[in-house]
């Protein structure tokens, strides 16, 4: 296999975050058949070269590795993470994201090394280089993916997975009003749709309305394009759950 890939390329060139000695294993061994593959075809291997990543590789490999190892932290909050677990966040790596095969296989990878090395994830390293490298967008991105995965176990999201992603997203700097309204897509309770726009029950028409646009603006999938198109899906799927509570109240309450 020719390692041509957006996201190895990007991984060579060591984009890989606080994660980079948890992976440094992996990006050495994609380098060194990297280089030996160039070789057997005659061509000089240079430091720049076909691996010098588009900005928009950088940002995903930031993420993806971010939410791979934090997903990873959020799974083994007791101590003992389950290879159920393991498998799922890497279902759901390949059944949302859209990149071609090198780099799914990469993906894989990712999750593998993470795996081994869980008892070495740093929450709060992770937590301050993302914040450092990402957009607010971005960071509410990774909130929701987080209760997504967790949600995906067969025990679905327990009340110490709950508390960990409720301070990952203090320690990436989103205040409580935006993890509430996060949680309320997944911990489903009374006035949801309420929760999910972030207004009380009592609200006046004008106050939704106003919640409504404000949060529209903030999660429109635009918002992510620095991303890439892979993440373009994901982040519909939110602005759709925003949609649909401002539809729900608005037949609620006639207006």
């Amino acid at each position: 296999m020719e390692f041509r890939g957006k996201l190895i390329g990007a991984l060579i060139g060591s984009f890989a975050g606080p994660l980079g000695t948890i992976l440094g294993g992996l990006i050495g061994h994609l380098f060194d058949k990297a280089r030996e593959e160039r070789i057997s075809i005659g061509e000089n291997y240079g430091i720049g070269g076909a691996y010098r990543a588009d900005p928009v590789s950088r940002a995903q490999v930031n993420f993806i590795s971010s939410l791979a190892g934090l997903s990873m932290a959020v799974a083994n909050i007791d101590g003992h993470v389950k290879v159920t677990q393991v498998e799922e966040l890497k279902r759901f790596f390949r059944d949302n994201l859209s990149f071609a095969y090198d780099d799914q296989m990469l993906l894989q990878k990712i999750i593998d090394e993470t795996f081994k090395n869980r008892t070495k994830l740093d929450i709060g390293m992770l937590c301050g280089y993302y914040r450092s490298v990402s957009t607010y967008e971005g960071r509410l991105l990774l909130v929701q993916l987080l209760f997504k995965i967790a949600g995906a176990d067969t025990n679905g999201i327990t009340t110490p997975e709950e508390e960990l992603i409720g301070r990952i997203s203090l320690l990436l700097g989103l205040d409580g009003a935006a993890y509430s309204r996060i949680r309320a897509e997944f911990i489903h309770e009374d006035a949801r749709a309420y929760k999910i726009l972030g207004v009380s029950k009592d609200a006046s028409v004008e106050e939704i309305k106003s919640a409504y646009r404000k949060l529209a603006a903030e999660n429109h999938p635009d918002k992510v394009a620095n991303l890439g198109d892979e993440f373009i899906k994901l982040a519909e799927e939110k602005f759709k759950v925003i949609q649909e509570a401002y539809q729900k109240i608005r037949e609620e309450r006639n207006f």
